[in-house]
């Protein structure tokens, strides 16, 4: 054995001869092994958390709140609302509303993940799947009846977010896959270091958030304990319609 070799080996010893992993430790650690699959990472919680005290700090209205889902589920581009928005009729820019939710989109969002951390704007692709139920509700509100079909839901990537049955966790998983292999192909955002496509690892902790549907007064509806079933989410399309 090299002196060197020794050394390093003496120096790893050294380190662990002053730590502690004592039953306390490890009982801990187990009871808290659900954080340590996110941990330091920016999940669908912490973005929610985020974008709830960005709504506080500039004391937007329950109305403004709601708009600010609303838009960026219809659509999850900041420049393509905000120009959406300036194109509006006057009755539309007269609400009450209006001009709260296009200075906070303008001052506080920005497109991409990239850019959320050079800027800390709450970035437009993470808004929809922070709250998945209420994507999932504005989604039936503004669809055709006849377009109100699971095959045209599971498309959405926020599907898989929710808490399914096998049978619809495999329906989401194939419209995940179908969303970024055959509906978004190729990003515009400046500082990809790939093209977007579908991962198993991303969908699988998508899959692993369990949301809840919304309902139409802004409520969650309970899952059965083995996950909506393709009836449940039936009947949630049919039942939420203006």
């Amino acid at each position: 054995m090299s002196n060197t070799y020794a050394s390093e080996e003496k120096g790893v010893a050294v380190a662990l001869s002053k730590m502690k992993m004592d039953q306390g430790m490890l009982t801990y650690i187990q009871s808290k092994s659900n954080i340590w699959v996110n941990f330091g990472k920016m999940n669908s919680h912490l973005y929610r958390e985020k974008l709830m005290k960005m709504f506080d700090t500039a004391n937007l209205s329950a109305e403004a709140r709601f708009m600010v889902f609303f838009f960026f589920s219809v659509i999850k581009s900041q420049p393509r609302i905000l120009k959406a928005m300036g194109n509006m009729s006057d009755d539309d820019k007269a609400k009450s509303w209006y001009t709260e939710v296009r200075e906070f989109i303008q001052a506080n969002v920005t497109q991409y993940v990239t850019g959320a951390k050079n800027n800390l704007k709450m970035p437009a692709v993470n808004i929809p799947s922070c709250n998945p139920g209420l994507d999932i509700l504005v989604f039936s509100l503004i669809t055709p009846p006849n377009m109100k079909t699971i095959k045209n839901l599971r498309n959405r990537t926020t599907f898989c977010q929710l808490q399914l049955d096998s049978e619809m966790q495999k329906e989401a998983e194939a419209g995940y896959n179908y969303y970024w292999d055959e509906i978004v192909k190729s990003s515009r955002n400046p500082d990809k270091t790939e093209e977007p496509k579908a991962r198993k690892d991303y969908y699988e902790t998508s899959a692993a958030d369990k949301y809840l549907l919304v309902g139409m007064d802004l409520k969650e509806i309970k899952a059965p304990v083995s996950g909506y079933t393709q009836e449940n989410i039936e009947k949630y399309l049919l039942e939420q319609k203006i």
